[in-house]
């Protein structure tokens, strides 16, 4: 590893350790094990059905949180790239910088406002509707929180192993539960829930990730095209839990429901295991909200009948754009923070 790549990644980890000694509280004490045992996998380069001792895992996390109580008072970092300092939110900057390295660099804000950095080797790069898409493979530095795909400005970061990662839950998922439309959407790439993990389940599980990334793609670009004035800062503004997954619930919705989004892309690919995929990746929280596509899907199995999928997304698509303005005329007309906040409320009890 030659001394710019080791020094970069040396400054981003220091960035991620600040992050998550600031907002490890945020998570849930499931949650927080979990993404530990995900950023442990990650520093180890272990893949997502990789055994861990249970002994040095421990062990880890005590001098994790111990590292942590050093960093409480910290400020994140700058990059230093050839010389030249750079702030590690300016992802534009960074990434043109370390252009020729074979490195990608990515910063923003997740969920609950935590900030979030990566980097990763280039997988590869490319342009689409005016926006640049790179595609991460092996991670040398990421923080606690962790999303497969994640856009800032115009640039969009697609991250192959929290991808893999998620895939490898779902499919435990499916051996756990046998749900059926984890099932169906396996099904089209060739797995069954009782299937061993050796080297051809391995190399068709990369595939599958590979294939998958534009399902994530999709939902970025869509997420892009939808952008609403005013709707980052509500998100921002907010200081409920609640309230903010609310929003970002709406505007995840309104990208893969989008003509931009994955569920159209699906539909007019005809590409059954991207729309299963789809389906079977929605939280429960977000079909609650749209049931049509439930429905839809679940009589789509049996006559694969692509206009039932259209046409609930379209009007799925109508709802949520009629959601997203009444939720914004409320928030320009508030008169206190807590107006916007009990609007919110309201709307969450009638969509229950």
């Amino acid at each position: 590893m030659n001394e710019l790549k080791e020094s970069i990644i040396n400054a981003v980890k220091f960035n991620c350790d600040v992050s998550d000694a600031r907002s490890w509280g945020y998570f849930s004490i499931c949650g927080l094990l979990m993404s530990l045992r995900g950023l442990y996998m990650s520093e180890n380069d272990l893949e997502p059905w990789a055994r861990i001792d249970r002994e040095d895992i421990s062990k880890w996390i005590a001098q994790r949180e111990a590292y942590w109580r050093e960093l409480e008072n910290e400020d994140f970092r700058d990059l230093n790239i050839r010389g030249k300092k750079y702030d590690p939110f300016d992802v534009v900057t960074i990434n043109c910088a370390l252009k020729g390295e074979g490195l990608v660099y990515g910063a923003g804000y997740g969920l609950f406002k935590k900030p979030s950095f990566f980097l990763a080797d280039l997988h590869s790069s490319s342009e689409i509707y005016d926006c640049t898409i790179y595609l991460a493979k092996k991670e040398y530095a990421k923080d606690l929180f962790s999303s497969p795909g994640m856009h800032q400005g115009r640039q969009v970061f697609l991250r192959l192993v929290p991808l893999k990662k998620l895939l490898w839950d779902k499919f435990l998922d499916l051996k756990a539960n046998k749900n059926s439309r984890l099932e169906y959407a396996f099904s089209q790439y060739g797995f069954s829930a009782d299937q061993s993990v050796d080297d051809e389940f391995e190399r068709k599980f990369d595939e599958v990730t590979h294939k998958c990334s534009d399902i994530i793609l999709y939902h970025e670009l869509g997420e892009i095209m939808e952008d609403f004035p005013n709707w980052s800062e509500m998100v921002l503004g907010v200081d409920t839990k609640d309230a903010e997954l609310f929003l970002r619930t709406i505007k995840d919705l309104l990208s893969d429901t989008s003509d931009y989004g994955p569920l159209k892309r699906s539909i007019d690919e005809r590409d059954k295991g991207g729309l299963s995929l789809c389906v079977a990746l929605a939280e429960r929280y977000r079909i609650k909200i749209y049931p049509e596509i439930k429905k839809a899907f679940e009589k789509f199995v049996y006559n694969e009948d692509w206009s039932l999928i259209e046409e609930a997304r379209g009007t799925v698509y109508v709802r949520l754009v009629s959601l997203r303005d009444e939720i914004t005329e409320a928030y320009r007309n508030r008169k206190e923070k807590n107006d916007f906040i009990k609007k919110i409320t309201e709307l969450q009890s009638e969509l229950k």
